[in-house]
Parts: C-alpha cells; structure tokens; sequence
C-alpha cells in the first residue's frame, strides 16, 4: 500500500466514524419526538445547506444540533423537555453506534479493548505529544498503511467513541454528565469556572494532538 492510499485510507475511515455518529445521533433524536435544527457533516466552514442538512470543508467530524431551550416546558420537542433516559440514549446513541461498529469488525472482546485502549491513548499521548503521542501515530501510520481497510475503520470507531466520551464540555461524555446532574439538581452547585476550566482542558488536549501530529509529519518528511 502506497503512503497515499494509507493516508487516504484513514481519512475515509474518519470520515466514515463522523458520518455514522452524527446521522445516529440525528435519527435517535427524531425517532424520540426532538426537533432538529441542524445535522451537520465535516467541520468548517459550510460549503452546502439542503433543509438541515449542512456539508462543511473538513471531512473529519460532524455535528448534530437540537432545539433547545431555558425552560424545558416550553416545547415538548426541546431536547431538555424528554426524560432523562431519552437524553442519555440521544446522547450516547452515536457512541454506542462506534462502539458496535468495531466490535462487528474486529471481534467483540478485542472492539471492547480497542475502546478502552483508546481513553489511554488519548490522554497519554496529550501529556506527552512529543514522545508518547509520537509513538501513537508511528502506530497509527503503521496500521493505515498495512491493515485491511475493515480493521482499520473498526479501530478508527473504537478511538472515536472513546474521543466522544469523554467527560469533557463538547463531548458526548460530558453532555451525558451534564444531564445526570441536572437531573439529580447538582447543576445549581456547578460553578461556570468549573465548566470554563473543562473546557480549556479540552482545547489543551486538542491542541497538545495537533503539535503532535505536526511533530510527527514533519519528521517525515
């Protein structure tokens, strides 16, 4: 397999992790009675609009917006106006998709531990983008250029489901947190700094993976 094969091989299979996530979540909420606003495929700026359907530059990610509100009791079809169960399957609903996904495609036991290996690798490799994280990718390089494509999208699923799970402002696992202290009243003890702090810790590990990844392409090249 070629270096652009490989490369391209691992962007479909990102892609492909997005789209399965995003239209999920999309249907889960519709199939429950919530109103959306926006499904959104890629991230970046928009390229097409078609009804709710939005198509953005990048190919990596996507997202899914519902009609929320202050009061939950203003419209049944807010997201904040459904049980707490519906919430959380909303919210988890595109995870536990990935999570499947890699499970039918690598094995059950090893999709689960691919899941698991993915919140360590994540973490570890932001505190440490230039040794540990430059091991990941070598791995990931590795894997894109000599696995079969349905091995790699399952490994792809397993990482993006642990990526969204985390405990973390912007990601489904903090979302699901959120709705479980509101729900038990613990909102109203939640400091915004708190939230603020969260959600700098997110940017930080964001951005810890890009002076990675541009680390690791550099020495490449």
């Amino acid at each position: 397999m070629t270096v652009a094969s490989g490369a391209i091989g691992l962007l479909l299979a990102v892609a492909l992790c997005a789209l399965v996530h995003v239209t999920v979540m999309a249907f889960a909420g519709r199939a429950l009675g919530v109103a959306l606003d926006e499904l959104s495929f890629g991230l970046g700026p928009r390229l097409l609009r078609a009804g709710k359907l939005s198509i953005r530059l990048l190919p990596v990610g996507g997202a899914v917006r519902f009609q929320t509100a202050d009061d939950a009791d203003v419209d049944p079809q807010h997201l904040e106006a459904q049980p707490l169960w519906a919430q959380l399957f909303i919210g988890a609903s595109g995870c536990f998709a990935l999570i499947a996904l890699a499970c039918a495609l690598l094995g059950g036991m090893v999709g689960v531990q691919a899941l698991v290996d993915g919140f360590a690798n994540i973490v570890s490799g932001a505190l440490s983008p230039l040794h540990t994280a430059q091991a990941l990718l070598a791995r990931v390089d590795t894997a894109a250029h000599g696995l079969p494509f349905p091995m790699l999208l399952g490994l792809t699923a397993a990482t993006t489901a642990a990526l969204n799970l985390l405990p973390l402002p912007g990601a489904n696992g903090g979302y699901l947190l959120g709705a479980l202290g509101k729900s038990a009243g613990l909102s109203k003890h939640w400091p915004a700094s708190l939230t603020q702090i969260l959600l700098l810790a997110y940017m930080a590990l964001a951005a810890s993976w890009l002076v990675a990844a541009v680390v690791y392409l550099s020495n490449g090249v």
